[in-house]
């Protein structure tokens, strides 16, 4: 009997557990309301300069030579910040030089022709074969004569017919010679003279430009805002930590980052009221000029207690109307004024 009284409690108590578990989740979350907030959001911030911050590295590797800046300079686009020793590369200009000038001397001395002197010399071996062939002809009419009377021997009939014949390749190769030196160039011999000037051309200008990139450059106008390499230090494209970051702090901007809840209320004009930490007792006035078209991950914290570190953000830009002395990366605290930027 004790058994099924036990029994009986057990089961009435489950049943109400399991009753006011189900009225507990019926319960509706309790959310803000619109009519609950009120005209003012409020995000963090940091400053930012007008153009992110740009990391350069070196176009090829070297080390470095001498370091021309220094961190907080302003420099203008296309100044020479740092330089990696270029012994190697300058050889290299020297010998594309070079070899340039022999492909150009070589182009004006086929389309110039043979020197003066290149050409009265292969006319006098011309003759000179000329007239020897001249004297062997005769002298072979005057043995083929005694030939007949049996007045020489035929041996030295048959000698002098050989000697006219090779006097008479020798003269036809001299004649050829004189010809070819006082021909023109021909057209297919001037385009291949043309295009090995033309490559020894592009030769040289890749050695300049690989001189070049010896050299680090500001790609735009700036202030230096961090060196990270030392002299004699190598450097490259490759290398894990840029040598030189920068950016175009000529005026700042406020990159703030929105709450969920408030990221649909946020306005492009909207008033931006703003306070840091290093301005104590002064705020600043901005507007709102650029919106994030979607949500991402939470960048940046205010370190509050209840602060939410697992929410996402829309980041949103404030153009400031007063352009101090900003630290870029500074920390700010961010009021957006709603009725302001509706009116």
């Amino acid at each position: 009997m004790t058994k099924y009284l036990l029994l009986s409690i057990g089961v009435t108590v489950v049943l109400i557990l399991g009753f006011m578990i189900d009225v507990q989740s019926r319960t509706p979350v309790m959310r803000p309301s619109q009519s609950l907030l009120n005209d003012k959001i409020y995000a963090v911030g940091r400053i930012e300069a007008a153009t992110p911050e740009i990391e350069l590295r070196g176009r090829q590797g070297g080390r470095i030579a001498e370091i021309l800046v220094q961190e907080g300079q302003t420099v203008e686009a296309g100044e020479v910040l740092l330089r990696i020793e270029d012994g190697l590369y300058r050889e290299e200009v020297n010998l594309a030089a070079a070899e340039l000038g022999l492909a150009k001397a070589s182009l004006e001395h086929l389309i110039n022709g043979a020197h003066p002197h290149r050409r009265v010399e292969t006319g006098a071996l011309y003759r000179a074969k000329l007239a020897e062939y001249e004297r062997a002809k005769l002298s072979w009419q005057r043995i083929n004569k005694l030939v007949q009377d049996d007045a020489v021997s035929q041996q030295k009939a048959d000698d002098q017919r050989t000697l006219l014949d090779a006097l008479a390749a020798e003269v036809e190769a001299a004649k050829a010679r004189m010809e070819y030196i006082e021909a023109p160039a021909r057209a297919d011999e001037v385009k291949m003279e043309e295009a090995r000037v033309k490559a020894a051309q592009a030769k040289l200008e890749l050695a300049k430009v690989r001189l070049k990139w010896a050299e680090l450059r500001a790609p735009i106008s700036g202030q230096i805002l961090k060196i990270d390499v030392e002299p004699g230090e190598l450097i490259g494209p490759d290398t894990p930590r840029p040598a030189v970051v920068m950016a175009d702090t000529s005026r700042f901007l406020v990159r703030a980052f929105v709450e969920e809840l408030d990221a649909p209320r946020v306005s492009l004009g909207m008033t931006a009221n703003i306070r840091a930490d290093g301005f104590p007792g002064r705020e600043f006035k901005g507007h709102v000029v650029r919106l994030s078209p979607k949500m991402g991950r939470k960048e940046l914290w205010s370190d509050q207690p209840t602060e939410r570190y697992d929410t996402k953000t829309r980041e949103i830009w404030i153009e400031l109307e007063e352009n101090d002395q900003w630290v870029v990366g500074l920390r700010l605290d961010v009021t957006l004024l709603i009725e302001e930027s509706s009116g």
